[in-house]
């Protein structure tokens, strides 16, 4: 990298190159420059055969390329970091410009005089400046060696271009590793401010996390176009414009032939092809071939998926089988409950408030807004409200609210026309509100809803009717609303954050669901409850608590609540050697900023796995609260987010947990940006 000395020193370094410039030109000699240098005047000489008194770079004569600026997503995404940079520069009197991964310049703005001047050159938008068209430059020299460059003065091959300086970035897409652009400062040779590598190279970063938040975004709209798809059996595939698998459901890993985890190299070339050129658009879909063992090969049906207008990715969906198994895999997608009130088990004051106030909620059709800590039981408390009412035998349909994009929300809830929203379904899709019609909504997490979802959530609320996204006829609907969330709601309307219309219409009948530290005495009967269950799932009996064992279950504060418990005595269960379960079986980690309570006990005793017939259910949950006490701190959270610029996907991969245990701890921290 060219380091330019001070004031003193530049103009003897000017005179220094200006001989290499003129003896390279006469003998060939390449002494007394930079290695990239040497070699970029060397390509530009003998194999572009650039004339070095050459007056302006080439412009595209039909204009081709500002009618393609407008589509182009980097210009897209890089005018509002350039506007706002633009500005600085002019009062530095510099030149900013952006150029497409071809070296044709998209943009040029900064210091007016400045840019006239550049213009007469031909360094304005439409005209090429790669080495073969400009030779040597910052951003042409940049493309070819495909890093940051700066050239200073003579330097440049072109000799119209020794009065000047020019530093430049490339911007690389994301996934891809192509270079999306380039990001080029030009200013006089003999300015007073020699940053503009560092400039450069930091615009380019600012753009490219735009391009890679983008396209995280597109990922997960493709990942959540396959989670909405109905499939009945199908093998379906989810991939990005660049047919890059993004996620597959179980049928398709067992079903089809992968080549190293992507598709079959012709399946992907078609579909590139066909989205890259138009061939499939949101209203048809495209059907693909997937080569199999021998001669086989197995039709594919592509539903695109677009963002903006553009195509993002595609859902690969190969037919399931027909047959009796298809008939029932299809009588298993039906929506019911599956809990009533009684399964909701304790005899402590707060809880049977709670329970009584759900009786009421049971014997009528008014909102419901159930409020408590996570693994209280809201979930479960909704079941039993819809199970106890008249609409037990009508559809209850679940939606958390905080766990789909924000862009998809009204789609999931109102449903899409065909050709609105390009899911994976050609023909449209019935919103949930639809399917919950005659049942219950319950809208778990509502308070996550984007301030657009809430507006139209509320017009449903009050009208009844629901319309679908691309559409214009209203559905009349007849849907029970129970909402769930662990904020307090009223909070959320003060920070604005929630409407305060919507609040009154969901919160008619309200539940506040206590935790379980504040009905320790339901404890010894749910590890009761639990420790049966345990029994009956893993195969074994005799099961019991030892005095310690009680004990230390009663002071636990127990932040994960009811799940906590549950998941601690089928850890349990899991694990003891014989069948009376003492605390170092329990293997419960002191909650922080608790002391332990000391109890006495046996001696810790060596892990066994027991095995059984049937592994227990909540595997994953039991894991999920064994690593929960051992996750990231405060301060080792605020870093890792500092070190990946608050990218949330980025840093849970650092930190090694998943995005939703991230934002779970981030609420926990009440860390904001």
């Amino acid at each position: 990298m060219l380091v330019l000395p001070d004031a003193t020193d530049r103009s003897s370094l000017r005179r220094r190159l200006d001989r290499a410039w003129e003896r390279f030109l006469r003998d060939g000699e390449l002494d007394g420059v930079r290695p990239e240098i040497a070699r970029s005047w060397t390509r530009v000489r003998d194999v572009y055969h650039v004339e070095p008194g050459l007056r302006r770079a080439p412009l595209d004569p039909r204009g081709e390329v500002l009618r393609r600026r407008g589509e182009d997503e980097t210009f897209e995404l890089a005018r509002p970091v350039l506007a706002q940079l633009s500005t600085r520069l002019r009062d530095a009197g510099h030149a900013l410009a952006l150029l497409d991964g071809e070296g044709l310049v998209l943009s040029v703005g900064g210091d007016p005089q400045l840019v006239a001047r550049l213009a007469e050159l031909n360094l304005c938008p439409g005209a090429s400046w790669r080495e073969e068209a400009a030779g040597t430059n910052a951003a042409g020299t940049a493309l070819a060696e495909r890093r940051a460059m700066e050239v200073f003065a003579s330097e440049h091959f072109l000799e119209v271009l020794h009065p000047f300086t020019s530093a430049a970035a490339p911007i690389v897409a994301p996934a891809s590793g192509e270079v999306a652009g380039l990001v080029q400062i030009t200013g006089p040779w003999d300015a007073s401010e020699p940053q503009g590598l560092v400039a450069a190279a930091a615009i380019a970063a600012a753009i490219e996390e735009r391009l890679r938040a983008r396209q995280e975004l597109r990922d997960e709209l493709v990942r959540h176009a396959l989670r909405a798809a109905r499939t009945s059996g199908e093998a379906v595939v989810a991939v990005d414009a660049r047919g890059r698998v993004l996620a597959t459901n179980d049928a398709a890993r067992r079903r089809l032939a992968f080549e190293d985890g992507e598709l079959p190299r012709a399946t992907r070339e078609r579909l590139v092809a066909a989205l890259a050129g138009g061939e499939a658009s949101r209203d048809e879909e495209l059907t693909v071939e997937w080569p199999g063992t021998g001669d086989e090969r197995r039709r594919v049906t592509c539903s695109v998926v677009a963002h903006e207008r553009r195509p993002v990715g595609a859902v690969l969906h190969v037919p399931a089988p027909s047959g009796p198994r298809a008939a029932r895999a299809a009588a298993r997608q039906r929506l019911t409950t599956r809990y009533g009130l009684e399964a909701i088990l304790g005899e402590s004051l707060r809880l049977r408030t709670a329970l009584d106030l759900a009786e009421v909620a049971a014997r009528n059709d008014l909102p419901v807004v159930l409020h408590g800590e996570s693994g209280t039981g809201k979930e479960l408390f909704a079941h039993g409200i819809h199970a106890g009412g008249d609409r037990a035998g009508a559809p209850f349909v679940v939606l958390n609210c905080g766990a789909i994009p924000a862009a998809l929300v009204e789609a999931e809830l109102f449903g899409y026309e065909p050709g609105t929203f390009t899911g994976a379904q050609r023909e449209g899709k019935a919103g949930k509100f639809e399917e919950a019609d005659g049942g219950t909504l319950f809208l778990d997490e509502v308070s996550e809803l984007p301030l657009q979802a809430q507006t139209a959530l509320l017009r449903v609320v009050q009208e009844a009717e629901v319309v679908r996204l691309g559409g214009s006829a209203p559905r009349h609907v007849d849907v029970r609303v129970v909402a769930a969330t662990n904020r307090r709601l009223y909070d959320q309307v003060e920070a604005g954050r929630f409407r305060q219309d919507l609040y009154f219409r969901l919160n008619v009948l309200h539940v506040d669901i206590p935790p379980l530290r504040d009905r320790s005495e339901d404890v010894p009967l749910l590890a009761r409850a639990f420790l049966r269950e345990a029994e009956e799932r893993m195969g074994r009996d005799a099961l019991e608590l030892s005095d310690a064992a009680k004990a230390l279950l009663l002071a636990h504060p127990w932040p994960g609540n009811v799940r906590e418990l549950k998941n601690v005595i089928m850890r349990a269960a899991a694990v003891v050697v014989g069948s009376r379960i003492e605390p170092a079986d329990l293997r419960l980690a002191p909650a922080r900023g608790v002391a332990p309570l000391r109890v006495d006990a046996a001696p810790p005793r060596p892990y066994v796995e027991v095995r059984s017939s049937e592994p227990p259910a909540d595997a994953a949950a039991v894991a999920d609260a064994a690593a929960e006490p051992e996750g990231p701190e405060r301060d080792e959270l605020v870093a890792a987010l500092d070190a990946c610029g608050w990218n949330i996907a980025r840093t849970a991969t650092s930190l090694g947990v998943s995005r939703m245990t991230l934002y779970r701890r981030l609420r926990k921290f009440g860390i904001t940006r």
